[in-house]
């Protein structure tokens, strides 16, 4: 039975638990804070990739839409190529690889052909003609530049001349808007909704051929592509890395932009800062713990050391799992035997020794007046030997509890000096009259008398009073004085009190 012991024991559990609640908020608030972080970057990404493409993409459709609306462009009396001759001027200024116009039976002619040529298969061609809206067509492999571009078809808007001007858009381009990257964790692609691969279209399949995403639900994705619906997954790459994929149509455009964030590549200097912060809060509480722990062992030492000599003279009576139990046990056995030698058994009242060890100390603090009342009860021989023991411990313990009412105050102290002898110290009066008044009240309290049925025997108390003064401030001299003062009570005929006087 140990109390440093037990308090270190309880100290680390609380250290423990404190500790883990710490590292449960810090990862908690930590994995909030990120999520929070990757969502608002996927959103800047998405939203300033979104913006570099649909800028190339206004600058085609805006030259479309204002070649389109030339008077000459529109005239029907002349040939395709003399109106393409009409649109070099503005490929030049724009820098565009191809412009070109077809007619509605899809005979087109371009700046990069002489002759005219026939697009009507041309996917993107029946998609304008037919939903009389600008088109994008899959991924094209130019001769010209030996590159991969784009078409945009727009209808003509009069129906006097139905066609369709053309321009192509660089794949090059497409990609430094895609190459655009909040942070390196962060990657761009597009993907396309067709359902072959021809024409180096980026379906699906292709995408993930590709590596650049794996665990794909195609059906799923296609579903969704059809519905124009925003997504987001969780999927495992080829490197077995955790990324999201998040998947948004882009305006004006048949595709889909394919932002993915590796988490990994994303968390891995984030979580080393995490590891770090964790290794702190640890060494702060085992710092914080030993700290604890030896100075609870500093002030429970005295505590352990008195209950391993205590044991010697008051034994544990029984040995329980729970220590605390063991302890609170033996101190009420401790304060037990204290108060057993500290008070009277039978009277509950203070001892000669603690009472005189008491009084020292409330002589030495209050500097006024104090009264020692030395009590004696009178013919407690005459009960014992006429009734009995038996009767004497009881008038004993009637007559304690007498006084002990009678003296009520908060600082006076009632003590047993011997077997029918008892002590007061007090200075709940204000002179001596007023002493006089409590003295006499006290005489007719403390008498009475005990009866068997046959025969009764009167008791009373002849009291014995010394009062401090600047010389007489010494317990021992005043119990002195006081004993002498009873003797004179009892020269009277006893039942009466007498003050101490110098002779």
């Amino acid at each position: 039975m140990n109390i440093s012991h037990s308090i270190r024991k309880k100290i680390t559990h609380y250290i423990l638990l404190c500790l883990s609640l710490l590292v449960i908020f810090n990862i908690g608030y930590w994995s909030y804070n990120q999520y929070t972080n990757i969502q608002k970057s996927l959103i800047r990404n998405r939203t300033i990739t979104e913006n570099n493409i649909l800028t190339i993409i206004s600058k085609h459709t805006d030259l479309l839409t204002a070649v389109s609306n030339d008077n000459i462009m529109q005239d029907p009396t002349l040939e395709l190529s003399q109106r393409i001759e009409i649109i070099r001027p503005y490929q030049r200024a724009f820098n565009i690889e191809t412009l070109g116009i077809s007619d509605i039976e899809g005979k087109a002619a371009t700046t990069y052909r002489n002759n005219a040529e026939n697009i009507n298969y041309r996917r993107y061609f029946q998609q304008a003609i037919q939903e009389k809206k600008l088109t994008i067509s899959n991924l094209i492999y130019s001769p010209i530049s030996d590159s991969y571009v784009y078409i945009i078809c727009k209808p003509f808007n009069n129906t006097s001349n139905e066609g369709t001007i053309f321009a192509s858009v660089s794949y090059a381009d497409i990609n430094q808007a895609l190459s655009y990257q909040e942070n390196t964790s962060i990657k761009n692609n597009i993907l396309n909704n067709c359902e072959n691969r021809n024409n180096h279209c980026k379906n699906t399949t292709e995408l993930e051929n590709v590596n650049i995403y794996s665990s794909l639900n195609n059906k799923q994705i296609l579903h969704n592509i059809r519905n124009k619906k925003t997504f987001d997954y969780h999927i495992i790459n080829n490197k077995s890395q955790l990324e999201i994929l998040s998947l948004h149509p882009l305006k004006n455009t048949p595709w889909y932009l394919v932002t993915t964030l590796n988490y990994n590549q994303y968390l891995k200097d984030r979580v080393l800062f995490m590891i770090i912060n964790i290794c702190i809060s640890v060494i702060a509480s085992i710092a914080i713990g030993y700290y604890l722990m030896k100075k609870v062992s500093i002030i429970t030492s005295p505590i352990d050391a008195f209950i391993k000599e205590s044991t010697s003279i008051i034994p544990i009576q029984s040995q329980q799992k729970n220590n605390n139990i063991d302890i609170n046990h033996h101190f009420k056995n401790i304060i037990n035997t204290t108060k057993d030698g500290v008070y009277c058994s039978r009277t509950n009242l203070l001892n000669r020794k603690y009472f005189i060890q008491h009084a020292n100390i409330t002589i030495q603090k209050r500097n006024q007046n104090l009264a020692l009342l030395f009590i004696d009860l009178d013919n407690l021989k005459a009960i014992n030997d006429t009734l009995g023991h038996y009767y004497g411990d009881d008038v004993i313990s009637i007559f304690a509890q007498h006084v002990k009412s009678f003296f009520n105050h908060p600082i006076d102290l009632i003590g047993r000096f011997g077997g029918d002898e008892f002590i007061v110290l007090t200075s709940d009066f204000t002179n001596e009259k007023d002493l006089i008044n409590t003295l006499e009240t006290l005489i007719n309290q403390l008498s009475g008398s005990v009866s068997n049925g046959d025969i009764a025997i009167p008791f009373s108390a002849s009291i014995g009073v010394a009062v401090t003064d600047n010389q007489t401030r010494d317990i021992e001299q005043l119990i002195n004085n006081a004993d002498q003062a009873v003797y004179d009570s009892k020269k009277k005929g006893k039942n009466c009190y007498s003050f101490y006087v110098n002779h």
